[in-house]
């Protein structure tokens, strides 16, 4: 008889590596959504609060 404990062993690695994946996704979707990411604009607004670097716009 074939031993399935290879099998079992390759399908929990893929499900842990999923899961992973899809966890940052999730990470990533939830900080946009609550505004924890700022794509646009961050650098400016920054840089703004100090009027010593120059802001090229």
């Amino acid at each position: 008889m074939i031993s399935r404990l290879p099998l079992l062993l390759a399908i929990a690695g893929a499900a842990v590596l999923f899961l992973a994946i899809a966890f940052v996704y999730v990470l990533v979707i939830g900080a946009l959504f609550f505004g924890g990411i700022q794509f646009t604009g961050g650098a400016v607004d920054a840089a703004a609060l100090l009027p010593w670097i120059p802001v090229r716009m």
